[in-house]
């Protein structure tokens, strides 16, 4: 057991828990537009708007160039080549602003970190008397430093993204097309002799675009692996990014005040990979079990640590928030069966808003009547499954994330 230096953010132990409820009282008032949740909703949508915008366009646009050339085959030749145009033109359009999105969202996280620490701050000092901080006003703001290297990270990733656009041009033609023939079924030909045969390879066809059309684009991995479309793929980087910035801006912030120990706020909503980290204390200092102002507690990790081992993954909504020996009382989150089986419906609620959105991009692309109407029958058996899902399991729908915009208009 050691000794723990004084910090500049510690507090005497003759805190009551009167100060403690209105200090958490006072600090989650002052967490509205600012919070980490508000913060990567809001900068996840307005960027990954620019390229469910840009998918939509090229799908749609794809679509038309397709049913064209069924209707007039003498615009087969050159079919390939106005498929790419469209497909590099919208990637072009959105490579334009890539640097401009990234830089924006990411000032916007770190300046709304940096805001929401020097509130909370404030809120420590109105709340615990005892507590004593470097003054706010000659704390030199953080957020312009802390996010220009995650700026320059997420620009790598929108640019990738919007590279791979252009490669659908290739992936459209191919699912277009049979055995390099682009076949159109005319009903009031079945009477002729290879009406069998026309009809296998449209339904080949149609098929083949149904697919990929449902999925998007396609071909985002990240670096668990795991394969992603262009919007999950985007609203994934974006809101990572978001979440560092923040992160680093108000972790800056409350350690320029003199505060060294930190726990993860509780959201109320954690997974099996940060709810571990519910009610530990972390440092700088790394492990250890420690005295300060006569109550003791244990350090459990770095924040660094933390992080290594799940905490902060992508979608996390946890912040780090102060610890006062004596004042901060931390509540420990036990994964449980039950938590295994809400987060397991969250997910599979997730995944039907993929479905039914991949659902409703087959029907604005479909090549007939036929598939249009396929198309809308799913979407109706996918939001029946949804409806049923949320009956049983008492959660809230979502129906922004089942549009094709994510609601984001």
């Amino acid at each position: 057991m050691r000794k723990w230096p004084r910090s500049l953010g510690s507090s005497r132990s003759s805190l009551t828990h009167s100060h403690t409820r209105r200090m958490r009282t006072t600090m989650a008032q002052t967490q509205q537009q600012e919070s980490l949740p508000a913060t990567v909703s809001a900068t996840a949508a307005a960027v990954t708007l620019v390229f469910v915008a840009g998918e939509q366009e090229v799908l749609t646009g794809s679509a038309q160039l397709i049913r064209a050339a069924i209707d007039d085959q003498s615009q087969v030749p050159g079919l390939q080549g106005r498929l790419w145009g469209l497909a590099q033109g919208v990637s072009r359009s959105i490579l334009r602003r890539v640097r401009t999105l990234a830089t924006g969202a990411m000032q916007v996280a770190s300046r709304n970190g940096d805001v929401t620490a020097v509130r909370e701050i404030q809120a420590l000092q109105r709340a615990t008397e005892d507590f004593i901080a470097s003054p706010v006003s000659r704390i030199p703001s953080h957020h312009a430093q802390s996010s220009a290297a995650i700026a320059n990270d997420l620009t790598d990733s929108l640019a990738s993204a919007a590279h791979r656009i252009t490669r659908f041009a290739d992936d459209a033609y191919r699912a277009a097309t049979v055995n390099g023939t682009l076949v159109g079924i005319n009903p009031a030909r079945d009477i002729i002799r290879d009406a069998t045969a026309r009809a296998t390879l449209a339904e080949a066809q149609a098929q083949a675009w149904r697919q990929l059309t449902s999925r998007g684009i396609t071909g985002f991995t990240d670096s668990a692996g795991r394969q992603w479309n262009l919007s999950s793929y985007v609203e994934m980087a974006v809101r990572t990014a978001t979440q560092r910035a923040y992160n680093a801006s108000h972790k800056a912030r409350m350690e320029a005040a003199g505060i060294t120990l930190f726990t993860p706020s509780t959201t109320g909503r954690p997974c099996k990979l940060c709810a571990p980290w519910e009610g530990k204390v972390l440092s700088d200092q790394g492990e250890a079990d420690v005295v300060q102002d006569g109550h003791r507690f244990r350090i459990s990790a770095t924040v660094e640590e933390a992080m290594a081992a799940g905490l902060f993954h992508p979608n996390c909504e946890h912040t780090l928030t102060a610890f006062f020996p004596g004042v901060t009382v931390l509540r420990t989150t036990e994964w449980t069966d039950r938590d295994e089986q809400a987060f397991k419906d969250t997910q599979r609620q997730r995944t039907l808003e993929r479905a039914i959105r991949g659902a409703k991009q087959a029907q604005a692309s479909a090549l007939t009547d036929l598939d249009r109407a396929r198309a809308a029958r799913r979407v109706r058996e996918l939001q029946t499954r949804m409806r049923n899902h949320l009956a049983r399991t008492g959660l809230n729908r979502r129906s922004r994330r089942e549009q094709l915009d994510l609601g984001n208009k």
